[in-house]
């Protein structure tokens, strides 16, 4: 749970910045299509967090040296 509370917060403000980027510069875009690639990018940002911020890093080392 504790790792959960890294995770949303990065991907809701991936979410609502991308959504703001796309509506100021490519306004041209559909709503719907917009919104899929914001929804993209903020579960890919999600999934890169959950991986990376894991707490098992330092373990990596430590069975190596053995």
């Amino acid at each position: 749970m504790k790792l959960f509370k890294i995770v949303i917060p990065t991907t809701v403000v991936v979410f609502v910045s991308a959504l703001w980027i796309l509506e100021k510069d490519h306004s041209t875009v559909p709503l719907y299509i917009r919104i899929l690639i914001s929804l993209g990018g903020a579960l890919l940002s999600g999934i890169l967090t959950y991986f990376l911020m894991r707490q098992d890093a330092g373990e990596v080392d430590q069975n190596a040296n053995n």
